[in-house]
């Protein structure tokens, strides 16, 4: 299914409803701000975080649950106030400033703390506060409370869907991410390379380890970091990592930004010697052309015999830019991009899962929508099922016509889902696989009347369960059948859910 859930749900960065103020930090250093100095943008910034100061007020109050986003949620004045990185159960007091609907509030005393806290395993989630996770905090049966419980909420109160509280299926709760994606900013000749802290998107702090994400990334991330003076001349670069195939032995490292860089194939290959994971590097310049840098073949083939670096459901369409001066080895280099496999374990269990609700249907003819490179339509054409696959990423269906073009029964169509999906019709059951922001209004609209078609089961599979209630709320035709969620993403408030509908009338 396609690489943003089914493998590959969305990593990645925290969804936040509401965001904190930023913390102004002043910097003594002189640089260079949108055309005027750092002093004078610093002395803007700092004059409207005196207001914003100003208009704190003081206040103790009880927190009650957490909210999407992973905010803790308590009142104050009869208004909902969202308080970063606090338990259900904690008293605080807390600096908040008031908005038209919610309060927003910062955490000045823990007064009395909850029985579900525990301390972060990270080193950075206090110190740094970084913003990559944000439940930490939490022990792990209140996690899975959360998770699920931000589920049921969205249903109801969104959706106006009245479920019970679905289940939850956990995998391994640290090293499951498959991909790391960091961001350096120059520092006079050197540079500081990590995360953003999650009240200040504009910072970054120095990454020395990440328990959530495979060892070998962030042994490749101290590796890349070691040679960063060899890096090309930019006020900002990204540096992405990622597991090919979900093979955290093989690391494929794309370098992101950057214009001149006369040295970029003797560091790469000074790079990949000095670390046998990592497998492929590449460069994508500031003007979005690609240059393959090394691969296996010419950093240390004696270890690694398999240049392939195809990486399954992936759709880069939406989730990197594409870009013109592509070279040879451009496919691999978009899906080295692309939001690749963030936890390989607790996937293939959902895509497992969800082939088996469609398998309980015996259907004749299933419509993959946002398939990416087919993963899921593989599975059900080898069943015998005919699959029409819809994916509008040309590289995830040139990758799927690669490997699947073997299979009579499988039909792979590259085009946005909303412009082909009625004439992918009739089907006896549909996936849907969108990405966060859910379903073209389009969608909702021609599946009102689908059954008509033939259409027994939808099978949505989301990563927002905000845009899943919204797309329900379209759907009054069908009714909830069941209902599961997926931990793809511990000590994060995300999660993913698998939704399967039925008519109203069956």
């Amino acid at each position: 299914m396609r690489g943003r859930h089914l493998p590959d749900a969305k990593d990645s960065a925290p969804h936040e409803r509401y965001r904190q103020p930023s913390i102004v930090r002043p910097c003594a250093r002189m640089v260079k701000r949108a055309g005027r100095p750092a002093r004078g943008a610093r002395a803007a910034t700092e004059k409207v975080a005196r207001a914003k100061a100003s208009a704190e007020s003081v206040a103790t109050i009880t927190i009650e649950r957490i909210a999407a986003g992973g905010d803790g949620v308590g009142r104050v004045h009869g208004l909902a106030c969202f308080v970063p990185r606090t338990a259900p159960g904690d008293v605080v007091q807390i600096a908040y400033v008031t908005f038209a609907r919610h309060a927003r509030g910062r955490v000045l005393q823990l007064v009395d703390a909850s029985s579900t806290r525990v301390d972060a395993a990270c080193q950075h989630y206090v110190a740094d506060r970084c913003g990559g996770c944000q439940l930490q905090h939490l022990n792990a049966e209140t996690q899975a409370d959360v998770r699920t419980s931000i589920v049921q909420d969205a249903l109801q109160r969104i959706g106006k869907r009245d479920v019970a509280r679905p289940g939850l299926v956990s995998g391994s709760p640290w090293a499951y991410r498959g991909r790391l994606t960091l961001t350096l900013k120059a520092r006079g000749a050197a540079w500081i390379g990590g995360l953003h802290p999650l009240d200040d998107a504009s910072r970054v702090f120095a990454l020395e380890t990440c328990p959530i994400a495979k060892p070998s990334l962030v042994q490749a991330w101290h590796a890349v970091r070691a040679r960063a003076r060899g890096l090309p001349k930019a006020a900002e670069l990204r540096v992405a990592l990622r597991a090919v195939n979900g093979d955290a032995s093989h690391i494929a490292i794309v370098i992101v930004g950057g214009s001149e860089w006369p040295e970029a194939r003797a560091w790469a290959s000074a790079l990949a010697r000095s670390d046998s994971s990592i497998v492929a590097i590449w460069w994508q310049r500031a003007d979005g052309t690609r240059v393959s840098l090394a691969a296996t073949d010419d950093a240390h083939a004696e270890t690694h015999t398999d240049a392939s670096l195809t990486m399954d459901d992936v759709s880069a369409s939406r989730d990197a830019q594409q870009a013109g001066g592509i070279d040879d080895l451009a496919p691999s280099m978009d899906e080295a991009l692309a939001f690749a496999q963030v936890n390989g374990e607790v996937a293939q269990v959902m895509r497992t899962y969800v082939a088996e609700q469609l398998r309980a249907l015996r259907p004749a003819h299933v419509i993959d929508a946002y398939a990416g490179s087919g993963a899921l339509s593989e599975m059900l054409a080898r069943d015998g099922v005919r699959v029409t696959a819809i994916e509008a990423d040309a590289t995830a269906t040139a990758h799927a016509v690669e490997r699947l073009g073997d299979l009579p029964n499988l039909r792979v169509v590259t085009d946005t889902v909303e412009s082909s999906l009625a004439s992918a019709l009739p089907a006896d059951a549909l996936v849907l696989n969108p990405p966060r922001r859910g379903l073209d209004i389009r969608i909702p609209a021609l599946l009102s009347t689908a059954t008509a078609r033939g259409l027994r089961a939808i099978i949505y599979v989301s990563c927002d369960p905000a845009t899943l209630a919204r797309d329900l709320s379209r759907l009054p035709a069908w009714r909830i059948a069941s209902l599961q969620c997926f931990d793809m993403f511990p000590q994060t408030a995300h999660v993913e859910t698998v939704c399967v509908l039925v008519p109203e009338t069956a």
